[in-house]
């Protein structure tokens, strides 16, 4: 008879991480709502800011998806940013049985405008106000430094 160790299939093996169907629907909802979701890279982090969910299992479920193409990665500074692809929106609202109205919200259009100065002619750029001579930064930018200055610009340059 075999023991259940040499019978495991998973042997040698990293353990499965299993995801209850509740906690794949919310990050789904989350996913669909925003189109983007952050994760920190933190295997041990016991919820996921933005989500009820355990941290270990947004990170499992956005491999699979990353591995599947739906989504695109980015990584930076130990923290993971997915981002929503087409085919990931179709995926995601197929799980989730929504209607092909929805959208996330990186894909909407944005309500702000640029603000466009139509008065001013091309090249033109808005003039900052100045101080009366001597105040300010001077020459040599933030502390002032010029030839006259009591700074270390002295001991560089000859006053005569």
């Amino acid at each position: 008879t075999q023991s259940t160790w040499e019978s495991n299939p998973f042997r040698g093996r990293r353990s499965m991480v299993l995801i209850p169907k509740s906690h794949k629907i919310l990050v789904y909802e989350y996913l669909l709502k925003e189109g983007v979701i952050c994760v920190k890279k933190d295997f041990g982090l016991p919820k996921h800011p933005d989500i009820a969910v355990p941290n270990i299992h947004v990170l499992m479920m956005l491999k699979t998806l990353k591995s599947k193409g739906l989504v695109e990665l980015v990584f930076n500074w130990r923290h993971y940013y997915y981002f929503l692809l087409k085919e990931g929106v179709t995926f995601v609202r197929q799980q989730l049985g929504i209607a092909e109205e929805v959208y996330p919200d990186t894909y909407k259009e944005s309500t702000t405008h640029m603000v466009i100065y139509e008065d001013r002619e091309e090249g033109d750029r808005p003039q900052r106000p100045r101080g009366p001579r001597g105040e300010g930064r001077g020459r040599f930018g933030r502390g002032g430094g010029g030839r006259g200055s009591r700074s270390m610009s002295g001991f560089f340059f000859k006053q005569k």
